[in-house]
């Protein structure tokens, strides 16, 4: 046990002396985490930039209905609304203009006005003469003659009206740049406006109430969703990357040849790693969580669950790492290897951003990764407090950690280094 602990004590100082040690293992984690927290949590304000070009004028002025479809955009205050010249022509404006690289352009045709009056009217004729005609089926038996014949000439009357009238459907036009990654977005906004305004010219009133009830529970903000991910996906480098780089370079060094010649058994030196890393996985998430207080007033506090699944995946990613750093014999190979693992697993398994967004195929991948239940986990009890969803990512976690150990344990050949 001295033993373990004089290792453990000289790979922590050893890591503590080492400025590129520490920048990679807490510094850059906290800088990524600062400009994450600080350009999402903003989005809940956000205005979309849309321009709009309205060609339904009367007298060289907006009619009534085009300015009220445009009133009704910017009630929303999801949009910073900018006007185009009627007089401009939109393909040329967007060539012309470099900083269009995501144009969003609503422009209301010509005609607009007088298109939405006349097929409101045929809209409203055709449900008039629908209504006569059930009223006929269902109670003509009743009514004397006279009654129905007037019903007859009224449902006929209407339906020549309906008949003269010029009916075309007012289209507006909504440009939209297929790279513009909120253009799903902006759709969404501008019909869900524009079935409203369909209602509110048609007359209807509400069918369905909602009855919106005050709960009591917390209210997270962006960052509480993000954090877990972010220390999930930093323990995982630490471990894979750090320790198969330390490793090999004090195999590079001799340092591991000399405590290979002393009384320290095998197991001390693969200990002492597994509670070097517990430590600093400890420090990353005690860092991270009081920056997160301190700067975004976050809500997510540890539980004992939850450091209890954060030691597992520190002896998890640090015995693949000392997997790693006892086949890899040169430095700058075992740093490409562990560089070509982590990274995918960072990037690949919902950590950064949820798996949803990603392509059927990347889900599937996602979900056979270790960082994947690792960061799901903690999800689970640091967000949702959701003891019964950690089962599984305990499992996984514990067992890469049993096998990984052992595999560590029976490739580190000491006696070799003697």
């Amino acid at each position: 046990m001295k033993g373990t602990l004089a290792v453990f004590s000289a790979l922590t100082k050893s890591w503590m002396r080492s400025k590129t040690g520490v920048f990679f293992s807490i510094v850059f984690p906290v800088m990524l985490l600062l400009i994450f927290a600080t350009v999402f949590s903003g989005n809940e304000n956000i205005k979309y930039t849309i321009y709009i070009q309205n060609l339904d004028l009367k007298n060289n002025t907006p009619t009534d209905l085009s300015k009220a479809f445009i009133e009704a955009i910017n009630s929303t205050n999801n949009f910073d609304i900018k006007y185009l010249s009627p007089n401009t022509n939109i393909q040329n404006y967007i060539k012309t203009h470099p900083s269009f690289t995501s144009y969003r352009i609503l422009i209301i045709p010509e005609g607009f006005q007088e298109k939405v009056m006349n097929k409101s009217v045929a809209e409203r004729i055709v449900i008039i003469t629908n209504t006569l005609k059930e009223i006929l089926e269902l109670y003509g038996d009743k009514m004397n003659q006279t009654t129905q014949d007037y019903i007859k000439n009224g449902i006929k009357s209407l339906e020549a009206l309906n008949q003269s009238l010029t009916i075309q459907n007012p289209t507006i036009i909504l440009l939209l740049d297929p790279s513009d990654n909120s253009a799903p977005v902006i759709k969404g906004i501008i019909n869900s406006i524009t079935m409203a305004f369909n209602n509110k010219l048609m007359g209807t009133n509400n069918v369905i109430d909602i009855n919106i009830e005050n709960t009591t529970q917390r209210t997270l903000k962006p960052i509480d969703y993000y954090l877990p991910g972010y220390i999930a996906a930093f323990i995982m480098t630490n471990g894979i990357i750090g320790v198969t780089s330390t490793t090999s370079e004090f195999r590079r060094n001799g340092i591991l040849k000399r405590l290979a010649s002393t009384p320290l058994s095998k197991s001390s030196w693969i200990i002492a790693n597994l509670l070097q890393q517990t430590l600093l996985a400890f420090i990353l998430t005690l860092v991270m969580i009081a920056l997160g207080l301190i700067a975004f007033n976050i809500t997510i506090i540890p539980d004992p669950l939850s450091l209890l699944l954060i030691f597992i995946g520190a002896v998890a990613f640090c015995s693949i790492g000392m997997v790693l750093g006892g086949i890899i014999k040169d430095v700058e190979t075992a740093y490409g290897v562990s560089n070509s693992i982590a990274f995918p697993l960072m990037f690949l398994s919902g950590a950064f951003w949820p798996v949803d967004l990603m392509p059927l195929y990347l889900q599937s991948i996602a979900q056979t990764l270790p960082l994947y239940y690792f960061h799901q986990g903690l999800r689970e009890l640091l967000i949702f407090k959701n003891v019964e969803q950690s089962y599984i990512p305990f499992i996984v976690m514990t067992s890469i950690a049993i096998i990984f150990t052992i595999l560590a344990t029976k490739i580190t050949k000491w006696k070799e280094l003697e």
